[in-house]
Order: structure tokens, then sequence, then C-alpha cells
């Protein structure tokens, strides 16, 4: 992940420099009615930017509901070539395994999407999911891990920075099954809460301070999830600034005056 933490200090370095972001995927990307008017992981990822990063960085959320890895490669020209990014989020799998893709497909199509954003000098960030509640899923989902595996694999052989979510995500599935359906929305989407710790982990994995919660009683809330998950298996460590504390009071008194 040394690439990130390298990229974000440039960035950062380069005020006057336009930097754009895009997230490409499916509903798991997609901010839409699903999201119950709250922030979806990339919106939490996408503020963090901005706030420790600077202005200058413009994020673009290309996700759409129901759309395999070919569906992305079918549309990657017109949602995501043509805007020039310098990063691309690409997370993508759950259709694919409800459909019953052959696994040989989807890595094949997902190499063709990291090869077309190599030609742009765009860099890829393969990020897999969380994890899928599977007793409430169709057969097709237990091969689900393997698609997930999939971009381990590429990520390691072709040295392209990887935020494994399904890595901490099951952890606490597997361990805590009653408390793992508290974080999500259905089977297979998660609720506001695990948007929240999904936009954490990025934001970790991305070298950027943790979000800013303004809301207490939500803020408190994540906290107790994420001190469950670090039971099981030890979450990224938080990058720590100086004035995140007196950020988020300023924000809180802000918005509690007006």
């Amino acid at each position: 992940m040394n690439i990130l933490k390298q990229l974000t200090r440039n960035w950062k370095k380069e005020p006057n420099k336009a930097i754009r972001i895009i997230a490409f995927g499916s509903s798991n990307t997609e901010l839409h009615w699903h999201s119950l008017g709250h922030f979806n992981w990339f919106s939490w990822l996408t503020a963090s930017f901005r706030e420790w990063i600077g202005r200058h960085v413009t994020t673009l959320n290309q996700g759409i509901n129901g759309e395999t890895v070919e569906d992305l490669l079918k549309r990657i020209d017109r949602d995501v070539i043509n805007y020039k990014p310098e990063v691309t989020f690409i997370t993508i799998g759950g259709n694919d395994a409800n459909a019953g893709m052959a696994l040989g497909d989807y890595r094949a199509s997902l190499e063709k999407i990291i090869d077309k954003l190599y030609k742009i000098n765009c860099l890829p960030i393969l990020q897999t999911y969380y994890c899928p509640i599977y007793e409430l899923m169709p057969e097709t989902f237990q091969k689900f891990p393997e698609y997930m595996e999939i971009k381990r694999v590429i990520s390691s052989e072709r040295q392209i920075p990887l935020i494994d979510q399904y890595k901490y995500f099951s952890a606490l599935y597997q361990n805590e099954k009653n408390t793992y359906s508290e974080l999500m929305l259905d089977g297979l989407h998660v609720n506001p809460i695990g948007n929240a710790i999904m936009g954490l982990i990025a934001c970790r994995s991305c070298y950027l301070p943790d979000p800013v919660f303004l809301d207490i009683k939500f803020e408190n809330k994540v906290q107790i999830y994420l001190d469950k998950m670090n039971q099981y298996l030890e979450l990224p460590s938080s990058v720590k600034v100086s004035r995140h504390e007196i950020v988020k009071k300023s924000y809180r008194a802000f918005f509690l005056k007006n």
C-alpha cells in the first residue's frame, strides 16, 4: 500500500492540480435510494479526501445497481476513460457470483479493465466486498469468496493496491453472525453503519485520517462494531493527525450553533 501513501502525499503537495477519482462498481458503490439518505462508503472516502488532501480533489461515483464486471467493461470508455481520472476504485463481483459467471471470465474482464486504466495512466485500486450473509443468498453465492480471491491474486501478481474489505468483515461474520446481521440492509448490502465502516477502512488503506462522524450517537455505534471486528482481526491502523479532533469539534460546534 506504500504507493497509496506516496500518492496522497503528492496530491497534498499540489493544491493547484485537479485530481479526479472514480468509484466504479455496482449497487454497493452507487449512491442511490438504497442508501437510505445516508453516505455510502465512497461518500465517506470522498469527504476525507477533500478534508485531509484538499478541495482540488474531485470524485465521481460511477456505480450502477445490478451490474457485473462485463457490464463495467462495456461502459468503461463512457463512464471512466472520458474523465481521465488519476485513480479508479473497482468494487465488483456480487452480481457475477449471483449469475454464476465462470471465474476465468470474471478474471479476464477484470484484467481488461485494469489494462484500459493503465493506458490512460490511471491507477486501478481493487476492492473486495464486505461479507454477504450466505444463509440469505442463493446457492451460487457459496463461490463468492473465490471471486474475491481473484482480486487478491491479481493484486499480488500485478502489484496493484488492494483494499480487502472482505477479510475484515468476514471475520466478524464467522464469529458473531447475529451481530454481523446488524451491519446489513439485506443479504448482500451493508446498511449506513456498515458503509461507514467500509469508508473508514478505505480511508485507512489510503493513509487518510478517519472520517469525521458529526452525529455522536452514530459515531458511538460505529465504534461498537469496530471494537467487535478488532476482536477477531485487527483493522488497519488509523492515521493520526494533530488537528483531527480540532476539525471534529469545530464542525460540531458550527452545526450545533446553526
